[in-house]
Formats: C-alpha cells, sequence, structure tokens
C-alpha cells in the first residue's frame, strides 16, 4: 500500500514538473512566455533582432517579458533563436535579448537545445541601433 503511494506522488511530481521548458520531461516542443507589467502590445509578423548582448544603457526600452525554449528532439540552438522570435512577436517585442542556449537531455534524446531571453520592446528606435549588438534578425 505504501509503494503505491509514494508511485503515486512520484507520477504528480513529474507532471507537474514537466509543465516548464527546461523540464527534461517535457514531450514536445515548448515556449513559455511570461509577460511582465500591464502595456499588452499586438502581435506582429515583423523581423525581430536576437542577441545575447545586453542593451546599452542609452537604449530606450520597455521589458515585456521573459522567454524559455525547450526543444524535445536533437537539433540547432538555430531552431531556439527562431522559436524565441516567434515568441517575442506574439508579445509585441522588437528583440530578444540576453539570449542563453545550451543542450540537456529533455524528451526523446539527451542534448536537444533550450535556450531563454527577454523580449523587449525599443521605445525610442534612434537610441539604439540593434545591429550593432551582434546577433540575428529573424
Amino acid at each position: 500500500m505504501k509503494l503505491k503511494h509514494i508511485i503515486c506522488v512520484l507520477m504528480i511530481v513529474m507532471v507537474l514538473a514537466g509543465c516548464s521548458a527546461h523540464n527534461p520531461f517535457i514531450i514536445k516542443n515548448t515556449t513559455d512566455i511570461n509577460q511582465f507589467g500591464a502595456t499588452q502590445y499586438p502581435p506582429h509578423s515583423d523581423r525581430v533582432f536576437v542577441t545575447s548582448a545586453t542593451l546599452p544603457a542609452t537604449a530606450k526600452y520597455e521589458v515585456l517579458g521573459s522567454l524559455e525554449v525547450g526543444k524535445v528532439w536533437y537539433g540547432s540552438s538555430k531552431n531556439v533563436l527562431t522559436s524565441l522570435a516567434e515568441g517575442a512577436r506574439k508579445l509585441g517585442a522588437d528583440a530578444v535579448v540576453e539570449v542563453k542556449t545550451w543542450y540537456q537531455p529533455s524528451g526523446w534524446s539527451w542534448a536537444a537545445p533550450h535556450g531563454s531571453g527577454k523580449a523587449v520592446r525599443i521605445t525610442e528606435p534612434s537610441s539604439v541601433v540593434l545591429s550593432n549588438l551582434g546577433g540575428v534578425w529573424k
């Protein structure tokens, strides 16, 4: 009886833990979008700049949310960058900054690409030249 109870509790914990994009128990590609603030912008289909850099202190921008991407199969981190850009578009963001990518066991592989970043909207475009930061347009 105790063993059944322990197994049941472990299964519930695994199911709840599988809700995060960076969890090894995910069974489908996942993008978690955590929106910040009360201001909402409409989604768009424009290109989004994706970079590992931090915006300079002179840049005028608003952080719209954080993004986390988890893939379940082997592949390139370029797939993660594309998913981060898609998530940013849903928030109405112009760029994803402070991007980190890595590989970890997930879903059906031992080394699936994962990533995270901050979705930002540039409020004063003249305050920063995104192309100078080093990154890609997606």
